[in-house]
């Protein structure tokens, strides 16, 4: 009897870690429907995450940077009401994290928005066709997209200007040996 247990217990949690595999992490529902597609129609990334102009984290835009397109009038939908309904009581929006690297990696938005130069949909994929937020991440990226996009990147950048040879430094430091360069 005890061995059955021990078998049905291991099969269980078999299961469970299988399913896992399968369906990957719990969906994420934000506070607010947003609609990247819309919004990136005329709008780049960093206007409303412009802390990845200037910071490690991209962030999320405050209140006060959705109202001052949003504040004015009678809110022509439910997503725009909830909105408005935030900035009256002074409440920042509960946005949910969705992407998350391991704690252990190292990765600068400024560096690699700024001074690279590269898109944001290489890493977060195609977020100006979602008219919903993401429930995942929408790319998975591994320690090999990040090596394989800075070998894309030198190889590309050898021949070009003077101005490149700020990313070529940084795109060379970024694949040093020494792993504490990405992993702290």
């Amino acid at each position: 009897m005890r061995w059955l247990t021990v078998v049905g217990l291991l099969s269980m949690g078999l299961l469970v870690w299988g399913a896992w595999g399968l369906w990957g992490e719990l969906a994420t529902t934000q506070p607010i429907e947003f609609p990247h597609k819309i919004h990136l129609d005329f709008l780049q990334c960093t206007f409303c995450h412009d802390r990845a102009t200037k910071d490690v984290v991209a962030g999320r835009p405050s209140i006060e940077k959705c109202l001052s397109c949003h504040s004015g009038g009678e809110a022509s939908s439910q997503e725009l009401k909830k909105l408005q309904a935030f900035g009256e009581k002074g409440q920042e929006i509960p946005w949910k994290r969705v992407w998350r690297l391991p704690s252990h990696v190292f990765f600068s938005h400024r560096t690699h928005v700024m001074v690279a130069k590269v898109s944001c949909e290489s890493c977060h994929g195609p977020m100006g066709t979602l008219e919903h937020p993401p429930e995942r991440p929408l790319k998975r990226l591994s320690m090999d997209d990040c090596i394989n996009c800075h070998e894309k990147r030198e190889a590309s950048q050898r021949d070009k200007t003077e101005e490149m040879k700020a990313v070529k430094a940084v795109s060379k430091r970024r694949i040093s040996p020494d792993c504490n360069a990405c992993h702290r």
